[in-house]
C-alpha cells in the first residue's frame, strides 16, 4: 500500500478558515467582564464588607452580661437603626463591645445603652435611651451607663430556689410546740 497518498494531499483541496467577527468576539468579553463584576459586587454585599466607613465612627460599652448578643447585631434609637456591634471582646470582669454608629448620629454622656431582645425569642439588639446632657462621648470614647441582659433562665432559677429555700428551713421550737 502506498502511504504517500494518505500523507500528502492532493494539491487541488485547500482548506478555508472561517472568518470570525471582531463584533461577536467583543460582545462575549463585554458579557464575560458584566458578569464577573456583579458576582464579585455580590459577594462583597453579602460579605457585608465596606470600602470606606468615613460615615461611621466607633465608640464602646461596658457590660456585665451580654448573652445573646451577636456580631452585626442592630443598635438603635427610638426603634431606628443607628449602627451595628461591630467587636465583641471580653476585658475581664465586663464584656466590651465596639458600636460602629452613623457620623450623623451623636451619643451624649449619659446616654443609656442596654441591650434587649426583638420579640419574644427574637435577635438581641442595643438600645439607646437618650440623656439629658449636653456633652457628647468622642470618636473612640466609651459609654459607662449601661443596663445587661436580664437572663429568663437566671430569674427562673432564682424563683425555684427561692421557694424550694423556704421548705427546707428548720422550724423554731416555739411553733413545733403547738
Amino acid at each position: 500500500m502506498d502511504q504517500s497518498k494518505f500523507n500528502n494531499p492532493p494539491s487541488t483541496a485547500q482548506l478555508t478558515v472561517p472568518k470570525r467577527g471582531f463584533s461577536l468576539e467583543f460582545m462575549v468579553g463585554l458579557f464575560t467582564i458584566a458578569g464577573v463584576s456583579a458576582a464579585a459586587y455580590l459577594a462583597v454585599g453579602l460579605a457585608g464588607l465596606e470600602f470606606s466607613s468615613s460615615d461611621k465612627y466607633n465608640i464602646f460599652a461596658e457590660f456585665d452580661n451580654i448573652s445573646g448578643l451577636k456580631y452585626g447585631a442592630s443598635v438603635e434609637i427610638g426603634g431606628v437603626p443607628i449602627g451595628v456591634v461591630s467587636e465583641i471582646v471580653l476585658k475581664d470582669p465586663v464584656a466590651r463591645i465596639t458600636l460602629k454608629l452613623n457620623r450623623s448620629i451623636k451619643i451624649k454622656d449619659d446616654d443609656i445603652a442596654s441591650i434587649r431582645t426583638k420579640g419574644i425569642i427574637g435577635d438581641r439588639y442595643v438600645k439607646i435611651s437618650r440623656g439629658a446632657s449636653s456633652k457628647y462621648i468622642e470618636e473612640g470614647g466609651t459609654l459607662f451607663e449601661t443596663e445587661s441582659v436580664v437572663d429568663i433562665e437566671d430569674v427562673i432559677g432564682k424563683l425555684v430556689h427561692s421557694i424550694s429555700g423556704d421548705k427546707d428551713e428548720p422550724k423554731d421550737a416555739a411553733s413545733s410546740n403547738k
